[in-house]
């Protein structure tokens, strides 16, 4: 008998009644309070579901980015899925130009994916088709999982814990930096233009790796921090 397709849901999504909904199509839902996204469907895809309403909300208010952010330095994919017409409801507040900039910036600076529907139902069968296209790419690799530390001594398992802690690295992404550089030693010393070659950094990511890896440890307690050389200098 084959295992069910096993799918993390925030409690606080109870009430959509999206979670049952997955149940009674067969997956296995599991709620937890998640620190990033509304679903996790897979190790490199979190879910976060909005309604229009409240998508514009958290792009007028500032949440938007910040949890796109957060969601990006862990996933590699970060899917939007929008319950209703907010460009409609932006139309109406005549502030379609933050809209349409708000989906672009999605787009190009997280990598996001947006995707529609109509409502819960619609919602859920979403999810379901994305948690089940996950585990047809996961051929038999395991259920997906919370980021955690590895409790294994599998020096491997924790390369990879290591490397997809920076921004933007998922765990795919990781397993191809330990591909390409072999240790995390040469990772570090590597420039921001052997970083960019990997598949899923590019320069700009690249650059933010390299950024922490060179900038010194400053207590919390000191406001300033010394400015750092261009970022030329480690090409």
């Amino acid at each position: 008998m084959r295992p069910r397709i096993r799918v993390y849901a925030d409690v606080r999504e109870d009430p959509s009644g999206i979670p049952s909904l997955l149940e009674s199509s067969g997956l296995l839902v599991i709620r937890k309070s998640l620190p990033i996204g509304d679903y996790i469907v897979s190790d490199d895809v979190v879910i976060e579901r909005k309604t229009a309403r409240d998508f514009l909300k958290s792009l007028f208010d500032g949440r938007l980015f910040d949890q796109a952010s957060r969601a990006a330095e862990v996933y590699e994919h970060l899917v939007y899925v929008i319950e209703g017409d907010p460009l409609r409801i932006a139309g109406r507040m005549g502030r379609e130009r933050q809209y349409y900039s708000a989906l672009i910036t999605l787009a190009t600076d997280f990598n996001a994916k947006i995707i529609y529907s109509s409502g819960p139902r619609d919602t859920a069968t979403v999810i379901e088709s994305i948690a089940r296209r996950m585990n047809e790419r996961r051929e038999g690799r395991g259920f997906p999982v919370l980021k955690g530390k590895p409790k294994s001594a599998n020096i491997r398992d924790w390369q990879v814990y290591i490397i997809q802690a920076f921004p933007g690295v998922g765990t795919k992404t990781a397993v191809k930096i330990m591909e390409k550089f072999q240790t995390i030693e040469r990772f570090c010393r590597a420039s921001i233009a052997e970083l960019s070659q990997v598949e899923g950094l590019g320069e700009k990511k690249a650059q933010e790796i390299k950024k922490i890896l060179v900038t010194p440890f400053m207590p919390k307690e000191k406001k300033t921090q010394k400015k750092l050389g261009s970022l030329e200098d480690y090409y």
